[in-house]
């Protein structure tokens, strides 16, 4: 375009450019004609949501923003730094999001909701403002303008078409909790994995003294988005700051707290929206935020001192404590912390994709070429509802050991499938044996005959092969049972996370007993005989444990999410599978009344057998489902969706049986599993002191 057209177009009003700070309306619905053509805006930096509000609320909002409007250069000085709460916040529903690159008519967006709709700076944004006819007029002198504008409003029309049912709840979250302008990476803690050990929140008090995190944040499906410091792109905690003792670090990319000079004014903490500053007490014993080992910490650092010469004048009372993710260390203390898992860091991208890779290369690079609709890649469902278990940390700085378990299984596996070989060679094919090599080899058998020798071969209780085996499962075993003691010494954390320790718990809870099996030779007519069972009791109560342990956490909470959008589906299907569905909301309801009966029942045996046979039956129910479908005339992938909906909502049902008994149902099966151990270790360490005693 020419410059003169442009300089016109600027002169004449059609084309004007506003640069906002965050949390500021970008156009005055008041003053555009009821019915008449509003604005298109290109965002040029930034971003903007688009929100429904109550009409007081709105009311308040714009007054308050005219009245700062209107404050001179002084005026704005004497406010208060604390500023209200995000409009994200304040909004009923968030329901559009524009960024960089956007194009869009203002008034398709702000059309009728039943409440008043509002566009919004969320960060501070450059916006680019277009009147219909400084539009008509540019696209009449320029085809290759119209075309290009055309693409931009029908990507982004596409787009926000495909934003309905659970994908709007999923956008609401994205833009009120603050995720849209948070870092690159959010940390999360995964529900199906989480046991509620708070080892995590232990293991990072240890470190600072004080937690820097706290569980139970803002909850999205299966993912729970805790209270920790996203290193926002704008960071609403340091404006407040009158002594630049909270800062933005541009080469870690991190906002750091300056402890030695901060003066515990409280304000960083207020100014955070999302809870991840808290304000720890260090002046009196009895405050319910007094920590002694935060206190020990700054005191060992010298960064209490007060006086000339320091950074503060005056004693502090409180200072502020916040997330850093463990810059000055090799790994992030709440993740190395977490034995299951369940606490990870992920790209936000990789959650809420807002929009399709390719939709953004085409905003970028100014729509030039035609982009396809893909409503299906916007803001996809699965990563909140059926999430991939992550174990690994993500992208967070962890002592990763990632393929140490499979080390560890592989050997201990093949270990025992050698020990297991050897025996079942000496029974079934004598002359394949190590033994009959062995003793074929051995001078005192040379010359006899291949009988002579094979009379020899056997396995019983109490030979060589039988104790080396009985060795390595007592060792294996006491490394299980001392599980406890290796997720919280500070060394073995340093070694590696816990999650490795607990995959090693496992293998050397399961490889050991297999090994004590073989060194059994199933001679159980002693009182020795007392250690295997009691092993066999603490065996099978440690896998209903860790059943335990995968299942409860993934049904007691976090599912209404995947219930909203099954539920979506099935009103859908209704309509045209109106039979079939019938069926299916047959087979719901008997097993949701059946599971409700359960739950009502105040046993927790009964619970954990209902559940056990549950998933028994699983697999037989999902096939006769599948053959009931047919029969009604079902084909293909309606099928199959259907199919898989209705055992997602029969296993959600599960979810009211568990709920009531998460905890009981968690902690029931320690009250066999420990005791036995401690007896298993008695009896045992009995058994080697008299074998011990004979064999010397």
């Amino acid at each position: 375009m020419s410059d003169a057209d442009l300089a016109l177009a600027l002169g004449a009003g059609g084309l004007a450019r506003r640069v906002l700070e965050r949390d500021l309306f970008a156009i005055d619905e008041r003053a555009l004609v009821p019915g008449g053509p509003a604005p298109a805006i290109y965002v040029v930096a930034g971003q903007l949501a688009a929100g429904v509000f109550e009409p007081q609320d709105l009311v308040e909002r714009r007054q308050l923003q005219d009245r700062v409007e209107r404050l001179t250069t002084q005026e704005r000085a004497d406010e208060s730094l604390l500023k209200p709460a995000p409009l994200a916040r304040v909004a009923q529903k968030n329901v559009a999001l524009f960024v960089e690159g956007d194009l869009f008519n203002s008034g398709a967006v702000t059309a009728a909701r039943g409440a008043p709709v509002a566009l919004f700076t969320l960060a501070p944004a450059e916006l680019l403002f277009l009147d219909q006819r400084t539009v008509a007029d540019l696209a009449a002198r320029y085809p290759f303008f119209e075309q290009r504008f055309s693409r931009a409003l029908f990507a982004g029309r596409e787009r926000l078409a495909g934003v309905t049912g659970v994908k709007q709840e999923i956008l609401d979250f994205f833009v009120r909790q603050g995720l849209s302008v948070a870092g690159d990476i959010v940390r999360v803690r995964q529900l199906g994995l989480c046991i509620d050990c708070k080892l995590c929140e232990e293991a990072c008090e240890e470190r600072y003294g004080a937690r820097r995190l706290t569980l139970g944040g803002y909850q999205l499906g299966m993912l729970d988005f805790i209270y920790t410091c996203r290193t926002c792109t704008d960071q609403r905690c340091i404006d407040p700051c009158a002594y630049d003792s909270i800062k933005f670090d541009a080469e870690k990319r991190e906002v750091v707290i300056n402890e030695a000079t901060c003066t515990g004014c409280t304000a960083c903490a207020q100014a955070c929206p999302y809870g991840a500053i808290d304000m720890i007490d260090i002046d009196d014993p009895s405050s319910p935020t007094f920590k002694p080992d935060f206190k020990q910490r700054l005191d060992k650092r010298g960064a209490l001192a007060h006086g000339a010469g320091t950074g503060r004048l005056a004693k502090v009372r409180r200072i502020a404590n916040k997330c850093d993710h463990c810059g000055a260390y090799g790994d992030q203390a709440c993740v190395s912390a977490c034995p299951t898992g369940s606490l990870i860091e992920v790209d936000t991208y990789d959650l809420f994709r807002e929009r399709s890779p390719r939709q953004a290369s085409a905003a970028r690079a100014g729509f030039l070429t035609e982009v396809e609709s893909e409503r299906r890649e916007v803001l996809p469902v699965h990563p909140f509802t059926d999430p991939a278990p992550v174990r690994d940390g993500g992208a967070a700085k962890v002592k990763r050991g990632r393929y140490a378990p499979i080390v560890m299984w592989a050997v201990g596996v093949a270990g025992f499938l050698a020990a297991l070989t050897e025996v079942l060679l000496r029974a079934y094919a004598p002359k394949m044996s190590y033994q009959f090599s062995q003793l074929r080899a051995d001078s005192n058998y040379e010359g006899l005959p291949d009988a002579a020798v094979l009379d020899k071969i056997s396995f019983r209780s109490g030979d060589e092969l039988a104790v080396w085996c009985g060795v390595i499962g007592t060792a294996l075993m006491f490394v299980a049972a001392i599980y406890p003691v290796f997720r919280r010494i500070r060394v073995f954390r340093w070694l590696a996370s816990n999650t490795m320790w607990f995959d090693f718990h496992l293998m050397s809870g399961t490889v050991g007993p297999m090994f004590v099996g073989l060194h059994s030779a199933w001679s159980l007519g002693s009182w020795v005989a007392i250690a295997f069972w009691t092993m066999v009791i603490v065996v099978v109560s440690g896998f209903i444990g860790r059943y335990l342990y995968t299942q409860v956490p993934s049904l007691s909470s976090g599912l209404e999410l995947e219930e909203l959008d099954h539920e979506r589906a099935f009103q859908m299907a209704r309509v045209g599978q109106p039979q079939a569905m019938a069926d299916l909301d047959r087979e719901m309801a008997e097993h949701r009344a059946h599971a409700e009966g359960v739950a009502r029942s105040p046993s927790v045996l009964g619970a954990l057998w209902w559940l056990l046979l549950e998933d028994v039956q699983r697999p037989w129910r999902g096939l006769q489902r599948r053959s009931r479908l047919g029969h009604l005339g079902l084909r293909g992938r309606v099928r199959r969706d259907l199919g898989r909906r209705t055992g997602r909502m029969i296993v959600i049902d599960r979810g009211r049986v568990v709920a009531p008994k998460a905890q009981l149902l968690l902690h029931s099966w320690k009250k066999v599993h420990v005791p036995f151990t401690i007896l298993l270790t008695v009896v045992a360490a009995a058994h080697i002191w008299i074998s011990w005693g004979r064999a010397f």
